[in-house]
């Protein structure tokens, strides 16, 4: 029996157990009641639900538009159609970073990738 748990414990240390990964990052998109030059104004949100910050968030963002500025600081595009989130500075634990944009459809923006800062 204390040998299984070793070994168990021990396979949790080499795979690193409590990691963040790129899943542990969720993106919401909610309505807000504006709108915008006849756009729907929409929040975008990026929590990380991880306990070690992540840093360097792009999502894709492919033919993404909006009629209202959005902070680059927060939301810009780089290369390969994907965008980086917070100017690629980390997101803390447990924290949420967002902006607001105006367009129709809801555009939807798919994690690809961060860096973990454990």
């Amino acid at each position: 029996m204390a040998s299984t748990l070793l070994i168990f414990l021990f396979t949790l240390l080499i795979k690193g157990y409590g990691q963040c990964e790129l899943k542990d990052i969720t993106v919401g998109t909610e309505r807000t009641s504006i709108q915008i030059e006849g756009k729907q104004e929409w929040n975008v949100s990026f929590i990380n639900s991880c306990k070690c910050p992540q840093q360097s968030l792009t999502v894709s963002c492919n033919g993404f538009q909006s009629v209202e500025k959005v902070d680059p600081n927060i939301f810009a595009p780089v290369a390969n159609n994907n965008c980086i989130v917070n100017g690629g500075r980390p997101i803390a634990a447990f924290a949420t970073v967002w902006f607001l944009y105006a367009w129709d459809p809801p555009f939807i923006f798919v994690p690809v990738s961060s860096q973990v800062n454990c």
